[in-house]
Formats: structure tokens, C-alpha cells, sequence
């Protein structure tokens, strides 16, 4: 029987305890009316109502307590009709028998109802046959007791025809309400298993796009490398198109990565300070090409209450916005399009900020704006489209938009245009000082001409300059340039420095730098500094034949021009000092950070010395920590005079992740950076690091250079606190070790040297210790796994990898990262074939230290060491890296000094990889490999070889 009906037959059953209880009054008021015993008839109603009461009390809506309420309830009337024996109402008294019989059906069950039929005929038999006298003194009438009992018939059957279809309604109510929670259960069981197969299918795409990535970047790179080859037009042409859809490739898979990474609940945005006009520029020319070349304006249109500095993802921004200004420029085929900005509001330091791209395209009907923003859906989809894409850009933007606390709408009207509005709502970042670029008080005064055929470009330059509060003159073509300099000489004010973009129509930049020389009115010409959003190779073949001061590419970052101004107008003498005469190639932190004290947390003895060598070549002072634990401590003790914190991820008492959240509760990534150095090197262990509380993660084995950089980026100078001067260190002083054996197989000597910044002795040190340390690991992990240990096995698995790979011994480091996930993911079924394969892979090494530790290996003669004059090495060397990172085109003769110094032949200076980035004008990349030689290539490889 269904819950409502046994919940009505409660409510029903409680309402009689009520009503029959109540009766007791009532009958007394009526004896005491009809002249009867008052204290016999409520005896009488109190021995009906009781019998009931305790019938409910314990069976409560039981049939037993059902049919036993019928009786009560005819036995109220009769009650009544025998204290009304020859009173006129006694007949009226009758109707309360068909009124009781009523009453019967709220139990909604035929057989109370026939019950109590029955007990109203008895009734009535009874004081007929038996008790004539004691209702109807004059006489009794069987015709009318039959009379009755056919009107108490008929109104039974009405009652139970009615009850039945009561109950069967109830009834086939219960049998849909089971259906209806069944089927329920069955779709939320779907639900969740349609849920689960999109999350599946979201992480397998990520997956997939993900791997697909690797194969599609060696494609473009070969097709890159192809393209410098000597190659036929059809060569050249077949190549071009294998790029550029391999481009259209690389493009679709970052889009569904993105795509399945939202969906997944894997795209997360950092909170980091950026310039957003500086943004705004920079997205802007990188359309610009595009655009002209389609002959559409770009223009830019930023409100002065927008603010230069927020806090957000800049580079997911700059994803939106390019992914809005490259469908402005496909769809418009003349015309032009306008970005603007303007501030909505601000409220507790928290702008929100509103972003329009309009153009003067096509337009879309009402029905194509209505599939905006779905998935893999386009305006146009019809076979015939004119127009390609994916559907995904405008998706993914919407996604990014809505992360970032912002909407993105649509207006348009078909032929007119479209505009796309989109807010977004950032917190204010306060510290310009730190992130906006400010030039030295001798360059304000310079006279600065700039000449761009695009208009939007000419105003990005403007808006530069104009921040910078340095006076600039545009210009649109070379001949313009030419008039302007010949009219500011005739002046007697000319300009000192000229930026000319390569490519414009009519005079180019080079051809107005030759008809500048060739001007016998100008004697003396401005400082040029060479602007350009093509290709590199070209240029590289053509900068020869005239003087340029520099090259910059599009888009221009104002931090990367006014370092390249201050490279060509800051004299040496107010520039950043020269290193002290040393020989060393370590890289350094920036002057301005040396000899700040930085906390190095770190539990493992090999790890902890290479780390804390590099830390002190780069010129800062450590103070170390053993685990997380003692971090904290000391961070709690005198964490104001730590600059950072670089914590190791796994150590045993407190790890780095812990050990943050609890710096994090006193110290905000702004006042106190700790930057991760782990093993872990993947995405996932990246993300878990920024999310508690770190600002940077450095992978081990650790390259010096990229440690550096990420100093670099996060170290602040504290005004409390007086920068202590550290000289730079000298490997000159590292005699050779002639007791080390010639060759010690396993290790990767020349680049495990590097890792230590050339330190032979070092190196020996650490090679002697990893032997020492881990001679038996692999007996070591199978007993902790054993025992139950798994986190430390976990943690020397971890460690083993981190220093395996810094003494380039690449299958311990793969073995031993292997184990570690086996035994993070608790698989450890099939770890002893593992570990088994460790113990011979690690075995070599450890004989090899064994030998270097004792001193019996043998030594070789490595042939004639060529002779270096490594002051003159790190002269060259210092002075290269000073014009590459002032985008100097003098760097490559700088290069060849710094080759000759080395003692390089000409064919391996030809060859060598800073030279090769130096002819594509890759100034970043070459300033990467030359930071990257820790020594000279060369007088490394004959030193290692000498030495070990």
C-alpha cells in the first residue's frame, strides 16, 4: 500500500481519538436535557472512546483498530437515540447513523465500511425484536426498519464503489511514484556515466592534443631548418605549404587542448602583474600584416581611466583578444578595425575593465549570432564556407572571458560589421615600479623619429614614448623620414635616434638608410634602429651593406626597446659595471641582487651541494634547511632577510608543498618568492606547486642558467637590507686532478661539469658521494617496500632520480623515475623487475666512484691541452653578451673575438650554435646558448678529458 494512503488513515485515526472523546460532553449535556443519568451517559461515551483510544494506542491503524471504529462510531448514535426515547429529535437522530457511516470511508477501506453497515442493521434488528420498548415505547414498525436498512445498503455500496476507486487510484499513484524514483535512479546513473565519458573524453583529448604536440613541433622545426637549405621555387614553395598547414595543425590541436582542458576542469589562470595596454599593443601587431595586407586599418582606442597594470593571466588574455582581432581582419575585406577600452568600474582595488573589437566586415544575420560561442560552431557552416576555422576560438574565449569574471556579446548587422564586447575583472597591481620599464634621466632628452607606413603601429609607437613622457615625431614612409631629418638638421636640432620599419612601400627602411648616406645635406645621421614584422634571413644578408644600430621584431615590447635604446645611447661608464677580472663563464644574478641572502631548502647531501655552488657562483649568500620543517622555522625566525626561498617538493617530517602553505599563512608571494626545485618536471606537479603558494618551479637536473633567469625574475632588493657585494667566483683556481681516472663510463662528464660551472674538484666530490650514498639502493628500496615504508621509498626514489640526472647518469634517472610513479601509484606487484634492473643499471656508476673514491684508477693521457688565455675568454665573452642583450648588430663581430679567444678554427666558429642564432638575428636564443656555456665548448671538452 502506498506511503500517502496509510499517512491519511494516520491522520483520520487520530482525528477519531478526538471526535469520540469529545462525545463524552455532549451525551452528558443531553441526559442532563432529557432528565437521564449525566454520570451514566458520559460513563457510557467514556467506555466507547477508551475502548478505541487503546485499540489505537496499540495497533494504531491496524484493521483490528479500523473495524472496532466502525462499531464505536455507530455506537455514538445509538447512544444518542436512546437518551432522545420519546423526544421529537429521536427520529432526526437517526440521520447521525448515515453521517458516521460516512465518516468510515476516510479509512478508505470496503470492509470497515461493510462493518459498519452491518452494525447500524443490528442495531436496529436488535431494538426491534429485542428491545422494542427502549427506543420506540408506542410500537415497532418493520417497514421502516427495512426502509432504513435499504437507504443504509444503497449509501454502503456508493461508499465502497467509491473506496475502491480511492484505493486504486492511491495504488496506481504508488505503482508510478516506484516507477517514476526508478527510472530516476536510472537517469542520474546515466547522468553520471555520461558525465564520466566527457570527462574521459575531455582528458583524452587533452591527452592526445598534448602528445600530437611533440611530432607536429619536430615538423615545423625540420621544415624551418629545410627553408635555410639551397632549395628550388618549387622546393621552396612545397616546403612553405607543409608549414603553413602545419602551422593550421599546431593551431587546431593548442584549441582543442584548451578547449578540453576547461571542460576537464583543468584550465586554471595565473595571477600575475601585466601591462594591459602594453598588451593590447602587442596583440594588435601581430594582425597588423595581415591586415595590410588586405589594405584594413587597425586602429587602437584606449580610455585614460583604463589602468596600466593589473593582476591577471596576460596570456590568456592576449588569446581572447588575438583570437578577436584575427576574425575582425578575416572577415573585413576593406575597411578598418577598432579596439577600445574602457573602464566600467572599480571597487576594493578591483578593476573591471570592457573590450570591443569592431569591424567593418561582413556581418552575421541574427540566426548565425545565436551560435556564437558553442563548440566547434561557425557563422557559416555550409560546405561552400568562404572562410576557414575550427569554431573552437570563439568557445575557448568565451570560456577564458568567463574565468576571468567577465561576459562576451556580440553586435552585428549583415553587411555593416560586427562588433564583439567582451569584460573581464582583474585586481589592481600597485607595484609599477617593478614591472614598467623606465628609462635613465640621460635618454629623456633624446630627439626620436619614427617611421611607419601603418597607422596603428605609428600610434603604438607613440603611446610607448609618450608614457615614457619622450618627445617622438611620426612619419609614414621613408621619403617623409628623409625630409623630416634633412628639416630637424637645417634646425640645428637633429635627431639622434631613428626607428625605421623595414618593409614599407615605395622606399623600404634599407633604401632610406642608403639615400640618408648618400645625402651630402646630412653629414651626420641619427642612431637607426631597424623595425620589422617579417622574416629574419633576408634582413641578415642585407644589414650588411648598410650600418644599423640594432634590429628589433614585431611586435615591439616596450621593456626589449628601451633596453636596445640604453644598449646604444648609455655610455659604458653609466651602464652596469664590468665584472671583476675573473675567468669565469657561471652565469650571475642581476648587480643590483647580489649578495642577497637566499634560504635553500634541501634533504638530500648531493643535491644540496651542487645547489648551494650555483646559488654562490651566481652571487648570493644561503642559508640552508634540511626539510620543510626547519624551513619553516627559520623562515618564522628571519624570513625578513631572505630575498627567496627555493624548497625542494619531497623530503621527509614536511614537505615543500606543506612547508609553503605554512609560509604562505605570514609571508605573500610578493614579499617572500619561493620558487620549487624538484624532479618533477610535468604540468601536473608544476600546477600543484603554484597552487600552494609558489611563485616558480625550476626542474632538477638544474641548469645554472635557468636558475638564474628565474632569480632574475623574482628577486627584489630590500631597502631594509644592504646588498653585500659578492665577487664573482674564479674557476682559474681549480687546479687538475691527476689522481681522477681518465674516463669514468657511466657519468656524462662535460655536461654533468657544466651543471656544477666547471668545479673539476666539486664534481669529484659528488661523484665520490653518490657512491657512498647509494651503493645499495636498490636492496635499500626493496626493503622499505617491505616494511611498509613506502613514503620514504617513495622519497629516495624521488631524490635518486634528481641526482641522477645531475651527474647525467640518464637510466638510473629513468629507472629511478619510474619507480617512484610505480610506487606513488601503488603497483608494486611489478617493482622488483624494476628494482632488479636499477641494481645493474646504477652498479657501473657505483664502481666508477668506488675507483675514483680509492684513488687505484688509472690515468690517460688526453693529449695536448690547447692553451686558453681564459682572461681574455671572459673579456670576449662578457662583451658579446652585453650587445646580445642590447639587440647590438655588432654582436657577431663581437663573436668572432670571443671564437678567436677560444682559439676556435674558423669552420667551428662558422658552425657554432650562438653564431648560427647570431645570422638568423635571434639575439634571445643566442643569449640562451651563450648563458647556457657555463666554459668555452671547446676548452671544456679538452679540459674534461685532460682532467677526469
Amino acid at each position: 500500500m502506498s506511503t500517502e494512503l496509510e499517512n491519511l488513515r494516520a491522520r483520520f485515526g487520530r482525528f477519531l481519538v478526538a471526535l469520540l472523546w469529545l462525545h463524552v460532553p455532549v451525551l452528558g449535556a443531553v441526559a442532563w436535557l432529557t432528565g437521564f443519568s449525566v454520570a451514566g451517559a458520559m460513563a457510557a461515551g467514556a467506555v466507547v472512546a477508551g475502548t478505541y483510544h487503546l485499540m489505537w494506542w496499540r495497533y494504531g491503524t491496524a484493521p483490528s483498530t479500523r473495524y472496532l471504529s466502525a462499531v464505536a462510531l455507530v455506537g455514538e448514535p445509538a447512544l444518542f437515540l436512546y437518551l432522545l426515547r420519546d423526544n421529537s429529535w429521536q427520529m432526526d437522530m437517526h440521520m447521525y447513523f448515515f453521517a458516521m457511516l460516512a465518516l468510515t470511508i476516510a479509512w478508505f477501506d470496503r470492509r470497515t465500511l461493510l462493518v459498519a453497515a452491518t452494525a447500524i442493521a443490528l442495531h436496529h434488528l436488535v431494538l426491534l425484536y429485542l428491545l422494542p420498548y427502549a427506543v420506540f415505547p408506542s410500537e415497532g414498525n418493520l417497514a421502516r426498519v427495512l426502509l432504513h436498512a435499504a437507504i443504509v445498503a444503497f449509501q454502503t455500496a456508493v461508499l465502497v464503489w467509491l473506496t475502491n476507486m480511492v484505493v486504486e487510484s492511491f495504488e496506481r499513484i504508488s505503482r508510478m511514484g516506484t516507477e517514476i524514483v526508478a527510472k530516476n535512479a536510472a537517469l542520474e546513473e546515466r547522468t553520471r556515466e555520461a558525465e564520466d565519458a566527457n570527462r574521459a573524453k575531455s582528458m583524452f583529448l587533452a591527452n592526445v592534443s598534448h602528445e600530437i604536440r611533440t611530432p607536429m613541433n619536430a615538423i615545423l622545426g625540420f621544415c624551418h631548418l629545410i627553408q635555410r637549405t639551397d632549395l628550388d621555387l618549387r622546393q621552396k614553395d612545397y616546403i612553405a605549404k607543409i608549414n603553413g598547414a602545419g602551422v593550421s595543425l599546431l593551431r587546431l590541436i593548442n584549441d582543442i587542448l584548451d578547449f578540453s582542458k576547461n571542460e576537464a576542469g583543468k584550465l586554471q589562470l595565473e595571477q600575475r602583474p601585466f601591462d594591459l595596454r602594453a598588451s593590447i599593443r602587442s596583440q594588435i601587431q601581430l594582425v597588423e600584416a595581415d591586415a595590410a595586407a588586405k589594405s584594413v586599418a587597425v586602429e587602437m582606442q584606449i580610455a585614460d581611466t583604463v589602468p596600466c597594470m593589473l593582476m591577471g593571466d596576460e596570456l590568456r588574455f592576449n588569446q581572447v583578444l588575438l583570437n578577436l582581432l584575427s576574425n575582425a581582419v578575416k572577415f573585413t575585406n576593406a575597411g578598418k578595425v577598432t579596439v577600445a577600452a574602457r573602464q566600467i568600474s572599480l571597487t576594493d582595488g578591483e578593476a573591471t575593465v570592457e573590450l570591443s573589437v569592431k569591424d567593418s566586415g561582413i556581418g552575421m544575420t541574427s540566426e548565425q549570432q545565436a551560435a556564437l560561442f558553442r563548440s566547434f560552431t561557425q557563422a557559416d557552416s555550409s560546405t561552400t564556407r568562404r572562410f576557414g576555422g575550427t569554431g573552437l576560438g570563439l568557445a575557448i574565449s568565451k570560456q577564458i572571458v568567463e574565468l576571468m569574471g567577465g561576459e562576451i556579446h556580440t553586435q552585428s548587422e549583415p553587411g555593416v560589421g560586427s562588433t564583439f564586447i567582451f569584460t573581464i575583472r582583474m585586481p589592481l597591481h600597485d607595484d609599477h615600479q617593478d614591472n614598467m620599464p623606465v628609462p635613465a634621466p640621460q635618454l629623456r632628452n633624446l630627439r626620436i623619429l619614427a617611421a611607419d607606413d601603418n597607422a596603428a603601429a605609428r600610434q603604438i609607437i607613440g603611446e610607448i614614448f609618450r608614457h615614457w613622457e619622450m618627445p617622438v615625431d611620426l612619419v609614414a614612409s621613408g621619403a617623409e623620414a628623409i625630409s623630416a631629418v634633412e628639416a630637424a638638421v637645417r634646425q640645428g636640432k637633429p635627431y639622434d635616434l631613428l626607428l625605421l620599419d623595414w618593409k614599407m612601400p615605395g622606399m623600404d627602411g634599407m633604401e632610406t638608410v642608403r639615400a640618408m648616406r648618400a645625402n651630402p645635406l646630412l653629414p651626420r645621421l641619427p642612431v637607426t634602429l631597424m623595425v620589422t614584422a617579417y622574416g629574419t634571413e633576408k634582413f641578415a644578408t642585407e644589414v650588411g651593406e648598410v650600418e644599423i644600430g640594432a634590429f628589433l621584431n614585431k611586435p615591439v615590447e616596450p621593456r626589449a626597446l628601451l633596453d636596445t635604446i640604453s644598449g646604444l645611447f648609455v655610455s659604458a661608464g653609466s651602464a652596469e659595471p664590468a665584472p671583476a677580472e675573473s675567468t669565469v663563464a657561471a652565469p650571475m644574478v642581476a648587480l643590483a641582487l647580489r649578495g642577497l641572502r637566499v634560504l635553500l631548502v634541501e634533504d638530500n647531501d648531493i643535491n644540496l651541494e651542487i645547489a648551494t655552488e650555483l646559488l654562490s657562483d651566481a652571487g648570493l649568500q644561503i642559508d640552508t634547511a634540511g626539510n620543510g620543517r626547519i624551513a619553516c622555522d627559520l623562515v618564522a625566525e628571519r624570513g625578513a632577510s631572505y630575498a627567496a626561498v627555493l624548497m625542494d617538493v619531497q623530503m621527509p617530517e614536511l614537505d615543500g608543498i606543506e612547508a609553503t602553505k605554512i609560509i604562505r599563512r605570514q609571508w605573500t608571494p610578493e614579499d617572500l618568492p619561493i620558487i620549487a626545485m624538484t624532479a618533477h618536471a610535468y604540468e601536473e606537479e608544476r600546477q600543484r606547486c603554484f597552487a600552494a603558494g609558489m611563485n616558480d618551479h625550476v626542474a632538477k637536473p638544474v641548469d645554472p642558467a635557468a636558475l638564474v633567469r628565474a632569480l632574475d625574475r623574482w628577486l627584489r632588493p630590500r631597502q631594509e637590507q644592504t646588498a653585500v657585494v659578492v665577487p664573482e667566483p674564479s674557476t682559474s683556481a681549480v687546479a687538475p686532478q691527476t689522481d681522477l681516472p681518465a674516463e669514468l663510463p657511466p657519468f656524462g662528464l662535460e655536461a654533468a661539469l657544466a651543471r656544477v660551472n666547471g668545479k673539476t674538484a666539486l664534481l669529484r666530490k659528488l661523484i665520490v658521494n653518490f657512491g657512498r650514498s647509494y651503493a645499495d639502493v636498490a636492496q635499500d628500496l626493496s626493503r622499505m617496500i617491505a616494511d611498509g615504508e613506502i613514503a620514504e621509498a617513495r622519497r629516495v626514489a624521488h631524490t635518486l632520480k634528481g641526482v641522477a640526472g645531475s651527474l647525467e647518469l640518464p637510466g638510473v634517472q629513468r629507472l629511478a623515475a619510474d619507480i617512484e610513479r610505480l610506487i606513488a601509484g601503488g603497483e608494486l606487484e611489478g617493482i622488483s623487475g624494476r628494482l632488479e634492473a636499477l641494481a645493474n643499471e646504477i652498479a657501473p656508476a657505483i664502481a666508477a666512484a668506488a675507483r675514483l673514491t680509492s684513488g687505484t684508477a688509472a690515468t690517460e693521457t688526453a693529449g695536448p691541452v690547447a692553451t686558453v688565455n681564459e682572461k681574455e675568454v671572459s673579456a670576449a665573452r662578457e662583451v658579446l653578451r652585453e650587445q646580445l642583450q642590447r639587440r647590438n648588430l655588432k654582436a657577431r663581430a663581437s663573436f668572432d673575438a670571443y671564437a678567436a679567444a677560444m682559439g676556435l678554427a674558423p669552420e667551428a666558429g662558422n658552425n657554432h650554435p650562438v653564431r648560427q642564432a647570431l645570422d638568423r638575428l635571434d639575439y634571445e636564443g643566442a643569449l640562451a646558448l651563450l648563458d647556457k656555456e657555463t666554459e668555452p665548448s671547446a676548452a671544456t671538452a679538452e679540459r674534461v678529458r685532460a682532467i677526469l
